[in-house]
């Protein structure tokens, strides 16, 4: 069952788009989920946004939620609904995130164990304001992120438009935001990060700011210069 607004996007990978981020000025921000199936065929649902109904019951016809992810210190206004709505599912949120919404039970805190074989995390070091953590998915080759790439191929207005190239991830392809240059305190801690995400095997990125995007660790790499605080080659992907 997969509706306009679940979208099956490569092979066990949906994307679910939720109503745009007003933000002030008439800006309006592309905002969705991700949602990838793990190796004993159940469901890990990525950055939780405003569910309807007719989403969910989508996404519990192609398996049981049995992991939620609050992916940063930024991205996690609907993880509660998310938990309300899928009881038994294990929620995992960005380091800090605990005691910033003591409201949410936080089972386990990204970066700290395996999730499951088909999965790999990484929590982006050196940037203790946002801990973002990154999700890779192995057997599709595509990696989920939140605010760490935006992809946003169709800006809502010209407010919008311009929001974005001030940002520096306007021009419609995958950008990294000119506010990690800002959020990275631990150069060598987020270089080591990086580092190691660029040892997967990369195929794609489905960020929540946007479209997927096929796109290789070797093409990704050079587009991580503000994390990265300088220039940036490709290890062997493991």
């Amino acid at each position: 069952m997969i509706t306009r607004r679940v979208k099956l996007i490569t092979t066990d990978v949906w994307q679910v788009d939720g109503p745009g981020m007003r933000m002030p000025g008439g800006v309006v921000m592309p905002l969705s989920s991700a949602v990838v199936r793990l190796s004993d065929r159940t469901l890990l649902l990525y950055s939780p946004i405003k569910l309807d109904d007719e989403q969910a019951a989508a996404i519990d016809a192609e398996g049981e939620v049995a992991h939620i992810v609050a992916p940063n210190l930024y991205h996690h206004l609907y993880v509660k609904r998310a938990a309300e709505r899928w009881p038994k599912a294990t929620m995992h949120g960005a380091p800090g995130l605990a005691a910033k919404r003591d409201d949410v039970k936080i089972d386990r805190e990204l970066g700290t164990g395996p999730i499951d074989s088909a999965v790999d995390v990484e929590v982006v070091g050196g940037a203790p304001r946002i801990n973002e953590g990154l999700v890779f998915h192995r057997p599709s080759g595509t990696l989920l992120c939140a605010d760490f790439l935006f992809n946003v191929t169709t800006p809502k207005n010209l407010r919008t438009r311009m929001v974005l190239a001030m940002m520096g991830t306007g021009g419609r392809i995958v950008k990294q935001s000119r506010v990690w240059s800002f959020l990275t305190k631990d150069k060598a801690a987020a270089r080591a990060s990086i580092d190691r995400v660029l040892g997967w095997p990369i195929a794609s990125v489905l960020p929540v700011h946007g479209d997927f995007a096929p796109i290789t660790a070797a093409e990704l790499a050079p587009k991580l210069t503000r994390a990265y605080r300088g220039a940036v080659t490709t290890a062997q992907p493991t």
